[in-house]
């Protein structure tokens, strides 16, 4: 009797072992269908989006699903409502979260996040000129921003997509936060699976998925090749939105209020290899295939912009006297483009080289535009180059203290900042983002007196020959060309392979 008890008890203790020990295992089955979201709700994957949630009683399973903001961004209305920007290149916040918007918002700034950076300068003469020598601090610099400048957003029901819990953007949206990150094609696919593509930024790495049958997914990730204490440069960059759109659309806009310095016109795409003759059109714009679609959708009043056409030229057509001849680039895999530029277009030409955004940063620019008015200028850069090399070098060794005062690393400055400005101006072209900003603010050192609001418009490409001096403005107006050298092919036709909506995961 009694054996038979104790094994009718094991057997009943096995049987509710096993029964709870299930229950264990389907736990997060159970959960996944009472909450889709749960693995999603954590600080670790909202990041300070967390904070925004509803909280709810640990016994409430089945709860709505998480919210996140709402993100927009084309020409007329800005990113979110703002023009200008500030940018790094990695999460400033304490915690920036794994969702792709969430890491885009803690890359994204209202206002400059600030550097503090503990350092000992002692000054010595060598040369005859004064200069300073600096040792950094052990201490990693320290990069304050506002983890919560982004709450005045509007909020939005995620979306599970996957194990992701996403945002939807559009694909104006799309285009827009990809040019002000400087993104570059790496791979593109589009074949029977569907359409997939990767594209490298200055802030990060862009991945863009749409199956057949299924929906479109927008993935972006931090770069794993930097780190903040070890970087040297200042921790953010200044980016404007309608200019970096423009400049993607292949639109220069000169906004000012003298009508004589008035200008906005585009630029045509690249062209098959042959003979062709640039003419300008007048109001040209809104009748042009490439680009004006895009500029129209970003917002932009294409009937406002005038349109530079290249127009066919039969083999046997001689150009006039006073054109001039470029060669450019073809969308053939051999062969060249031969552009012949009237005296007119010639002055339009050099308005446009003279009224090109100022950035820090290098443009995903439209490659047509890039083509000729680099090509365009290239006698007269080519000549200047030695000299402007020569002016970013001496410039770092006779204020080092500016540029510390705008967060260079001090070591940095005074060991190799001169000779790689230099050697980047020398080199004629190339991709990099970062020799970019070395230029750039070593410039705008050199013109501390001007307005830098002033570096937009200036005067140097449409004086006479003989009267373009190395001054302050041809300086700027040569590193704007430097700019364009060093910017990266963008195909701003990118939008036809994606739906007008997309899971930003």
């Amino acid at each position: 009797m009694d054996i038979s008890a104790t094994v009718a008890a094991w057997l009943s203790f096995t049987v509710t072992a096993v029964g709870l020990g299930g229950l264990i295992s389907q736990a997060n089955a159970i959960n996944d269908k009472m909450d889709p979201f749960h693995a999603n709700r954590s600080v670790e994957y909202l990041g300070i989006w967390f904070h925004r949630q509803r909280q709810f009683p640990w016994f409430i399973i089945a709860k709505p699903p998480p919210v996140g903001p709402v993100i927009q961004g084309n020409l007329s209305e800005g990113f979110c409502g703002i023009n200008d920007l500030h940018l790094t290149r990695l999460p400033m916040v304490s915690k920036s979260g794994k969702a792709g918007w969430s890491v885009l918002l803690a890359i994204f700034h209202v206002r400059e996040p600030t550097l503090s950076r503990a350092i000992t300068v002692d000054v010595g003469e060598k040369s005859s000129v004064e200069t300073t020598t600096a040792q950094v601090d052990a201490q990693a610099p320290k990069i304050t921003s506002d983890d919560k400048e982004w709450y005045f957003l509007s909020q939005q029901t995620l979306v599970r997509h996957k194990t992701s819990a996403c945002i939807l953007i559009s694909r104006t949206t799309l285009m827009t936060i990809m040019c002000l990150t400087n993104a570059r094609k790496v791979f593109q696919y589009s074949d029977a699976a569907g359409f997939r593509a990767g594209y490298a930024s200055y802030n990060g790495q862009w991945y863009l998925t749409w199956p057949i049958g299924q929906e479109a997914t927008v993935q972006f990730a931090p770069h794993d090749s930097h780190s903040l204490a070890t970087d040297v440069y200042p921790p953010s960059f200044p980016q404007r939105v309608d200019r970096c759109v423009q400049m993607l659309s292949g639109v220069v806009v000169a906004n000012t209020s003298t009508d004589l310095e008035r200008l906005s016109v585009a630029f045509c795409g690249r062209k098959p290899p042959g003979r062709y003759q640039l003419k300008h059109i007048k109001n040209g714009f809104p009748g042009a295939h490439g680009s004006r679609h895009l500029y129209n959708m970003m917002g932009g009043k294409v009937y406002e912009v005038d349109f530079l056409l290249a127009s066919k030229l039969g083999d046997s057509l001689a150009p006039q006297p006073d054109e001039i001849e470029l060669v450019l680039p073809s969308t053939g895999k051999s062969g060249t483009v031969s552009m012949f530029i009237g005296l007119q277009e010639q002055h339009i030409l050099f308005h446009a080289l003279d009224v090109l955004p100022w950035s820090s940063l290098s443009w995903s620019i439209h490659r047509g535009l890039r083509d000729v008015l680099v090509t365009f200028a290239k006698p007269t850069m080519d000549k200047h180059r030695p000299a402007l090399a020569e002016i970013l070098r001496r410039t770092v060794l006779e204020r080092p203290h500016l540029l510390d005062a705008r967060g260079w690393n001090p070591q940095f400055v005074r060991q190799s900042m001169g000779d790689m400005a230099a050697s980047a101006v020398l080199a004629g072209n190339g991709n990099s983002g970062d020799l970019v900003r070395v230029v750039s603010d070593i410039v705008l050192v050199f013109a501390e007196s001007r307005d830098h609001q002033q570096f937009d418009t200036v005067r140097f490409w449409r004086l006479p020959e003989e009267k373009r001096v190395l001054n302050v403005d041809a300086v700027i107006a040569l590193t704007k060309l430097f700019v364009l050298e060093w910017s990266n092919e963008f195909d701003y036709q990118l939008y036809h392979d994606l739906p007008i909506s997309l899971y930003f995961t």
